[in-house]
């Protein structure tokens, strides 16, 4: 198998992150439209992209070995780092939205579960019941 060198294993991280970050601003455009079914589609996607960029790094780490980098390198390196800050960033966001939609979706079911218990006890308390005054 061949060998991947180091600027390429870089290019590809780089290449990855893009992608993520494109999703996570995605997510965070949909989940501003409180559109979250479609925002936790990405997030799976999301899950596979991160899973691509752990094999990476550790094909990167088995690169570390070698102490001198070119300059070339180096910006990459740079590179990757910003790409990581701001799929970070966005991450934060996010997941923040995430639990926002979560906490309002328990809302709205509490409130559909008390209405419907209500609607059952007035029903069965007025009489309107099938199981009352059926004598």
């Amino acid at each position: 198998m061949k060998q991947i060198s180091f600027p390429q294993l870089l290019q590809k991280k780089i290449q990855l992150l893009d992608s993520l970050i494109l999703n996570l601003k995605r997510e965070e455009e949909l989940l501003s439209y409180r559109d979250a079914d479609s925002a936790v589609k990405i997030e799976f996607k999301n899950e596979s992209l991160v899973r691509k960029l752990e094999e990476l790094d550790a094909q990167i780490l088995d690169h570390q070995g070698m102490d001198v980098h070119t300059e070339g390198e180096i910006a990459l390196s740079e590179t990757v780092f910003s790409k990581l800050d701001e799929a970070r960033n966005l991450q934060q966001k996010v997941q923040e939205l995430l639990v926002f939609e979560m906490n309002e979706s328990k809302k709205e079911y509490w409130e559909f579960s008390i209405k419907r218990r209500l609607k059952s006890h007035l029903v069965f308390s007025s009489g309107l019941s099938w199981t009352k005054n059926y004598y």
